[in-house]
């Protein structure tokens, strides 16, 4: 049997069909067009089997390869990790496109794997310091940063806590599920990922409240926040900071308001 046979059999279920391709390329390291042409080992089968049992139990593909591809980055995930998303790509877009200058100082909370910390220290001349609650989530953060060659100082603590100095860019992807959403999230994240990092509190802004009360010894005169938050939030998010910081909400690349940006009135 070669790999196009062998992807014809298990392919079954359309919807996973991306996933099952994207799992037998990477497994075997071939690429598509190839794939008429690669008999399979009894190895490779036996790999490919175990990969197409989880991904059958709805076990997102990310922890089954143990990476994703994130913006310019390989990065790694466990499941004490959130997987990366696109629209947290387009966070560090909007990043590199909003700001600018030597010696910037940067910092990520709530990094998880590193991705966004990761992800701008190899792009912009910068100082990154991330952080984040979880030691686990720290301890592949700090691999992500070494396999990508990126200079970034992890903190272990709850939002600003053991943070000192002040911050150009403070930008953040925080736990932001309501409790209350449960019950509709697809098992593939309500299973598998880490609730620690996806639930924000009964409506799921108690992280955006707790920045904006405790932010401002770390954000320099004039600095930036950048967020991104659900697509029901950016409006309740805007009244949160509205007071002491200037807003603008931003829309993803699939329509729905997915980032806020604060910029400081002092």
């Amino acid at each position: 049997m070669n790999l196009k046979e062998y992807y014809q059999k298990v392919n079954s279920e359309k919807s996973k069909s991306q996933d099952v391709a994207w799992l037998i390329k990477e497994v075997s390291n071939v690429e598509p067009f190839l794939w008429g042409e690669t008999e399979l080992t009894p190895q490779l089968v036996s790999t490919l089997d175990k990969g197409i049992k989880r991904l059958s139990s709805g076990e997102p593909l990310g922890y089954i390869l143990g990476y994703v591809p994130f913006w310019n980055c390989k990065i790694l995930v466990t499941p004490d990790v959130l997987i990366p998303r696109a629209e947290t790509e387009q966070l560090c877009e909007l990043v590199v496109d909003r700001v600018s200058g030597e010696n910037l100082r940067i910092l990520d909370l709530c990094t998880g794997s590193g991705c966004i910390a990761v992800a701008l220290a190899t792009q912009l001349n910068c100082k990154v310091v991330a952080t984040d609650i979880s030691e686990a989530a720290l301890k592949v953060a700090k691999q992500n940063a070494v396999i990508n060659n990126a200079q970034v100082d992890f903190i272990c603590g709850d939002l600003f806590k053991n943070v000192s100095g002040k911050f150009d860019v403070i930008v953040t992807n925080p736990p932001y599920i309501a409790e209350e959403e449960k019950e509709i999230l697809p098992s593939s994240v309500l299973d598998f990922e880490p609730h620690i990092a996806l639930f924000g509190g009964d409506d799921g802004l108690d992280f955006y409240k707790r920045i904006k009360d405790n932010v401002r010894p770390y954000l320099s005169p004039r600095g930036m926040i950048f967020m991104e938050v659900g697509d029901t939030q950016a409006e309740r998010i805007v009244d949160i900071f509205d007071k002491d910081f200037d807003c603008e909400i931003i829309s993803d690349y699939f329509g729905f308001k997915r980032f806020v940006i604060a910029r400081s009135r002092k």
